[in-house]
């Protein structure tokens, strides 16, 4: 008889707790319903930015959070003036992000194209920038970058390589 009555009184909350409101708490005020955070969609990713870029070699090693990839607007020709689109993605928040460009024999800059400044560069950004060359010489000439963050007061370099094919 004693089971009877254990059974009968673990019935009874069973069925009490079943049309109880989950949303109440002890006290009698609603439950705080906690949503799951909103995903905010972004514009297209770093990649989908730079789809069909070929990323640039990296002379030496470095610490420096940065990488460069490059495209060409055209086959380079001795004689003719070459656009290098680069799109700089750095890895970190910098301020300023300096970026100094030289040639090798062979290849001539335009004009002012030596060096420039982006005044501050946040992580996971894509900076585009476009550099004239003019290749002298046929055979595989090499354009440098050599890419410098400034960050908690401290400066990181990172030097690139771009090898340009030239036929004449």
């Amino acid at each position: 008889m004693k089971n009877a009555r254990v059974l009968l009184l673990y019935a009874v909350a069973a069925i009490s707790a079943c049309h109880r409101d989950s949303s109440a708490t002890a006290d009698g005020q609603p439950a705080a319903h906690v949503a799951a955070p909103a995903v905010v969609k972004k514009g297209p990713t770093v990649a989908q930015q730079t789809v069909g870029m070929v990323e640039a070699a990296t002379q030496g090693k470095s610490t420096a959070q940065v990488l460069l990839k490059f495209d060409l607007a055209q086959k380079p020709q001795v004689g003719k003036a070459l656009a290098v689109n680069l799109a700089i993605m750095p890895q970190i928040d910098a301020s300023p992000a300096q970026v100094q460009i030289s040639g090798s024999d062979g290849l001539d800059l335009a004009a002012g194209a030596k060096q420039f400044e982006l005044p501050s560069v946040a992580a996971g950004e894509v900076y585009r920038q476009s550099v004239t060359v003019t290749p002298n010489s046929d055979g595989v000439l090499l354009l440098g970058l050599t890419i410098s963050l400034k960050h908690d007061e401290i400066t990181e370099s990172r030097v690139f390589s771009i090898p340009l094919i030239v036929d004449r």
